[in-house]
């Protein structure tokens, strides 16, 4: 990430905090955004000109991480007031009683809510519909004009705002996966040493080596799906694009390596424990299967871009070649067939092939 290096060396450690913190950008925006719409709405003549609180709550909602976002949620609120004062303004020519007008409000409100379409801003039906029958009761036109166009136009400014400093949340992304990277190499550790105890641990403390791996592979998600939403309309884009497609490959990588280590400390912490009558590695293969499991866990940590360090790879996969050897030995010796320990050599291949070079890794392809 030739880029986005550059810009750490260069940034001072006030901007590599805003960096790794978006919502302090985030936060300078809204206000910006706020104080601006609401210089705006006081030069706003006529009826409408009343309201000019409205403005700020526009920018507000509009004011989001991303220039999409920002479009989007404009888009969907300004839509979500219109619908809401519409009913209103039909309720109140035809209900025979404010009481019975409060009601079929909220009620159409509410459904109308359903709308997924308006996205975060469905909440907004009712409450406009119901703020221009009572607020709005002596000027529904003027306050409707006040409410929906002010409120449109902070909306505007904050799309505005955020289109003269889009956000390009890459090195908040990059935390998250080298928080999701860190996590998996720490997990691969633990199972390794656990395969070098003599007795092999018992279930309680097989659980107690488990990490917690979901709620990272759930914020790694996010935090690229943001990054990819944030390139959307968004100038500084093309600067940094080779940087996002490696981290987006990196992201595709890490959440395959997940799933098979998920699956690796399953298989281990189920079958290699003190209290089975015959674990799946004896005394042979415990050490390279766990020689193996560290050597992964260097892989991991030695990750730049999409991929890992090839000379880190080369001694993982050596050591691999030594747990697979060490494997058609001990079936040569007895009848057993080994199946666990197989279903290891074999979750390792997978793992490495997902974060190695393409080349190294079909190199290193079983034949």
């Amino acid at each position: 990430m030739e880029a986005l290096d550059r810009l750490r060396s260069r940034a001072g450690p006030l901007q590599r905090t805003w960096a790794r913190h978006p919502r302090l950008g985030l936060a300078g925006k809204a206000a910006v955004a706020a104080a601006l719409a609401w210089a705006v709405a006081r030069a706003v003549p006529g009826p409408a000109g009343q309201y000019p609180y409205y403005a700020p709550l526009g920018a507000l909602l509009a004011t989001t991480t991303t220039l999409a976002g920002s479009a989007r949620e404009a888009a969907q609120t300004v839509a979500a007031i219109v619908a809401g004062a519409g009913i209103a303004l039909a309720v109140d020519a035809l209900a025979p009683s404010h009481l019975v007008g409060i009601a079929v409000v909220v009620a159409a409100g509410v459904l109308l809510a359903g709308w997924q379409r308006l996205g975060s801003a469905r909440s907004w039906v009712p409450t406009t519909a119901l703020f221009v029958l009572i607020l709005g009761d002596r000027d529904p036109v003027g306050y409707l004009l006040g409410y929906a166009g002010l409120t449109a136009l902070g909306a505007l400014v904050g799309v505005a705002v955020t289109a003269a400093f889009p956000p390009l949340p890459l090195t908040s992304a990059q935390v998250r996966l080298a928080r999701l990277r860190d996590a998996l190499a720490a997990q691969l550790d633990d199972l390794a040493d656990g395969l070098q105890q003599a007795p092999p641990p018992t279930e309680d403390e097989w659980r107690r080596r488990t990490h917690v791996i979901d709620p990272l592979l759930g914020q790694m998600r996010s935090a690229v799906q943001e990054t990819a939403e944030a390139r959307r309309g968004n100038r500084r884009a093309r600067r940094y694009q080779q940087d996002a497609d490696r981290q987006y490959a990196q992201a595709r990588a890490l959440e395959r390596l997940a799933l098979l280590i998920e699956d690796l400390t399953g298989l281990i912490s189920e079958t290699e424990v003190a209290t089975a009558a015959r674990v799946a590695r004896g005394p042979e293969l415990r050490p390279p299967a766990a020689t193996a499991l560290a050597a992964l866990a260097a892989v991991l940590r030695s990750v730049e871009g999409p991929t890992a360090g090839p000379d880190v790879t080369r001694q993982a996969y050596a050591a691999l070649h030594v747990l697979a050897d060490a494997l058609r030995t001990a079936r040569a010796r007895n009848a057993d067939d080994l199946f666990v320990a197989s279903s290891i050599v074999v979750g390792i291949r997978r793992a490495l092939a997902a974060v190695v070079p393409q080349e190294l890794a079909e190199e290193e392809a079983p034949g």
